[in-house]
């Protein structure tokens, strides 16, 4: 249970307007969920008022907070109905996880990650556990602000369990792709993903990391002379065009990621909308 929220307790039922009152949307964005993506009361009974388990609130919630984060509406519905919490689904995973955050475990966090990375790969498991426990934690902390441990934890051990996975050897016949956040980002852990990604398909990285200054992004271009260059940016704030003007200089693909661009994208860029299809156009680019 987060700390400071009032959740239904096992075995009640709700009314939509309870729940649209609880994750403070409105009752037609609770019909719109039902009717266009199937994400509602799971037993509903025709002719009859919707009532709500707690379980279906859980759904819910994570519905809201994916689409916060950024995602699409159909992409969240996807990715809540696909955890179903039965032995061994990722839904399980995500449980346990946020259950690990929420009381400091940073070693159980860090198992759970690290035995999903090996079971299914970097994408499935950042895609369907990390971000979906991240967004979780993430309001927790919206609701009860003293909650900035657990994300810290959280993060610890997604990015631990992102670092260990192998790095290919480097070869003279290969160029890299460079990763950086803009220069007031600080959320790198998106890039962390990519480049673990990126090291499953002994594919070369170069990481700059958070709160890379433009000039400093010129001169790792000029040293380590990349193919592609991926700036991150989290929120509309850090969206540096300065760090674009800079790379205009350079025989270098250019693209961006994360929710902090504009929809009028910077000249020269390219946009990659999710972790796959970064992986698709970067592999495809190598």
């Amino acid at each position: 249970m987060t700390r400071g929220s009032r959740e239904p307790e096992p075995g009640t039922v709700w009314t939509a307007g309870q729940v649209a009152r609880h994750l403070r949307i409105a009752e037609s964005t609770l019909r719109t969920w039902h009717r266009r993506y199937g994400v509602g009361p799971h037993n509903p009974q025709p002719g009859r008022y919707r009532r709500y388990t707690p379980e279906d609130v859980g759904r819910l919630r994570h519905m809201r907070d994916l689409i916060t984060s950024g995602m699409l509406p159909s992409d969240a519905a996807k990715t809540v109905e696909a955890m179903a919490y039965d032995s061994g689904s990722p839904g399980e995973d995500l449980t346990q996880v946020v259950a690990a955050a929420r009381v400091l475990d940073s070693g159980r966090c860090l198992r759970v990650i690290e035995q999903a990375i090996a079971r299914q790969g970097v994408v499935e498991t950042w895609d369907r556990l990390c971000r979906p426990a991240l967004i979780t934690i993430d309001g927790d902390q919206r609701e009860d602000p003293d909650c900035v441990d657990t994300e810290h934890v959280l993060s610890w051990a997604v990015s631990a369990a992102l670092h260990r996975v192998p790095r290919p050897a480097d070869r003279a016949d290969r160029r890299p792709v460079l990763l950086a956040c803009t220069e007031q980002e600080q959320h790198s852990l998106p890039l962390e993903a990519l480049s673990a990604a990126l090291a499953e398909r002994d594919l070369p990285v170069r990481m700059l990391g958070a709160a890379t200054p433009p000039l400093s992004l010129n001169h790792a271009v000029t040293a380590a002379r990349p193919l592609a260059v991926v700036l991150w940016s989290h929120r509309a704030d850090t969206a540096s065009p300065a760090a674009v003007r800079v790379l205009r200089n350079h025989q270098v693909r250019r693209l961006i990621a994360g929710p902090g661009w504009p929809a009028r994208r910077p000249v020269g860029t390219e946009y990659l909308s999710s972790l796959k299809e970064a992986l698709l156009m970067l592999t495809g680019h190598l």
